[in-house]
């Protein structure tokens, strides 16, 4: 199992405990400070990510550092997923727990690639007309990607429309190569 694929299962079982406890929230909020916590300081990412150091360290280090502020159910995952040697994961693990807790409150986030910055009434525009179609509230990121020239990419999970004029010139040069070199230009 690759590391990657292995961020779900962490997070849907985290997720599902908090929701049976009713913790979602604020296991939720000791999960992005766990985080924060180690991507702010370098010091303690190597210390977490040598391979030297024992799981037991690990675990003394973060309690000393986090034990007060966080959920004990939390600090036993984190536990957890320390003797299991998938500290590294604990970022991706955090996206994930934040998309499964957003699912269950009906909560779709739409990644927006645009040529051009998105206003917020064209935000408010996808986010109204996706929501009616998918019957969810939908939350608009947008990001600027200047290469795709002129229309936008829409990713909802693993899904991606992509109605940018790059993707379109890049069908008909696909439909023109196929068509054996040979394109008969109307006047």
């Amino acid at each position: 199992m690759t590391d990657q694929r292995a961020v779900k299962p962490y997070a849907k079982a985290l997720f599902e405990l908090a929701k049976d406890n009713r913790l979602i929230d604020p296991i939720a909020r000791d999960l992005d400070f766990v985080t924060r916590t180690i991507r702010e300081s370098q010091d303690l990412k190597r210390f977490l990510s040598h391979p030297q150091v024992s799981s037991t360290a690990k675990k003394e280090t973060m309690t000393r550092l986090v034990q007060t502020s966080v959920h004990p159910l939390f600090l036993k995952f984190l536990y957890l997923v320390i003797d299991r040697g998938r500290e590294n994961l604990l970022a991706a693990i955090c996206d994930e727990f934040n998309k499964l807790a957003r699912e269950d409150q009906g909560i779709v986030e739409v990644h927006i690639e645009s040529a051009l910055p998105l206003n917020e009434e064209q935000k408010e525009m996808f986010a109204e007309r996706l929501g009616q179609t998918m019957d969810k509230e939908v939350r608009i990121l947008a990001k600027v990607d200047p290469s795709l020239i002129g229309g936008a990419r829409i990713q909802i999970g693993d899904r991606v429309l992509n109605g940018s004029l790059q993707r379109r010139i890049e069908i008909l040069a696909e439909r023109l190569r196929g068509n054996g070199g040979g394109v008969a230009l109307e006047h």
